[in-house]
């Protein structure tokens, strides 16, 4: 084991090996893929989580049984997947539904989504997946961690026009502190991004009700939205693009204008090398240079292969 993976990826190894059913075992090796150190010492490593993994899902999907849950995973889409959750009757199915046209079931009763389901939300020149998952609660089966695990990010969604709110939402925090999913940074849980969100802002008293939320979690970054209304939407998707922290990066020829329907997607803190190398390993391998235009005073100028990019930069490679 390399010595420097981390307190999370430990953490994972123990679970691991404690598990007891395919299912514990399978979310068990998803937290170790997730959080092992990404670099050459590890290849094997990571190579051996995937095929136990593959393994696992092979097992799972195959099983025949009326004791053993269907399991699920949503393949990863898009810019990335953002998963959201809640408790029963938050609202997820219509904001999924609103953001991404996904046929959803929707009803005011709890527990009409009962498997994940998956849409596209466009942001700008972008799509990013949105994962509709059953509510939370104490008989939710393993496979809905496994999926708040597994994304880039989460949604918390929490219901402005419940009285109750505040057990709602104490509730669902006990269910991820015991799955060992943190919604911010700990030592005692995986931290997975995630943007809060009241939903139903349009219901009364829906004002006076995120005020005591914000109180009652310590913090104010409560985004109130409404599915009626459309307030907060375009927002939310700004937020959620920040959150994914991604940068888009434009391809051009040269003498040819830039191709700006189809960006480069990467992370932020990529290099034209990270760019190039998203388009062809040979193009990557044989760089000299790239030539850079972009809104903050770069209009063709030279860069060389380590030079970061931004966020909107346009690139003409040059071997």
């Amino acid at each position: 084991m390399p010595a420097n993976v981390s307190p999370e990826y430990k953490r994972a190894e123990e679970n691991f090996r404690a598990a007891k059913t395919p299912e514990e075992k399978l979310v068990s090796l998803e937290e170790m893929l997730s959080t092992i150190p990404k670099h050459k010492g590890t290849e094997k490593m990571q190579a051996d989580i995937k095929t136990r993994i593959a393994k696992l899902r092979k097992q799972l999907s195959s099983s025949k049984g009326p004791k053993r849950h269907d399991w699920f995973h949503i393949e990863k889409q898009g810019a990335g997947q953002v998963a959201v959750f809640g408790a029963p009757n938050c609202g997820k199915s219509a904001l999924v539904n609103e953001l991404t046209g996904l046929p959803t079931q929707v009803a005011a009763y709890p527990f009409t989504t009962t498997a994940p389901a998956a849409g596209m939300m466009p942001f700008e020149d972008i799509q990013v997946q949105l994962v509709d998952t059953p509510p939370l609660a104490a008989e939710s089966p393993p496979w809905v961690y496994h999926i708040l695990r597994t994304s880039d990010m989460m949604l918390w969604l929490m219901d402005l026009g419940d009285d109750g709110i505040l057990e709602a939402v104490e509730e669902t925090r006990g269910l991820l502190e015991k799955a060992r999913i943190g919604t911010a940074p700990t030592e005692e849980h995986i931290w997975h991004k995630t943007l809060r969100i009241g939903t139903k802002s349009d219901s009364p008293d829906a004002e006076a009700r995120l005020q005591i939320l914000h109180e009652f979690l310590g913090v104010e970054d409560v985004l109130s939205v409404s599915v009626e209304t459309g307030k907060g939407l375009d927002e939310l998707k700004l937020e959620v693009f920040k959150s994914l922290e991604l940068v888009r990066v434009y391809t051009k020829r040269p003498g040819k204008p830039a191709d700006m329907d189809d960006p480069v997607i990467l992370p932020v803190g990529s290099d034209v090398t990270d760019a190039a190398q998203h388009l062809h390993k040979d193009i990557a391998a044989h760089l000299s240079f790239a030539r850079l235009w972009n809104g903050s005073g770069y209009d063709g100028q030279r860069v060389d292969r380590h030079h970061v990019v931004q966020d909107r930069d346009i690139l003409e490679f040059h071997t």
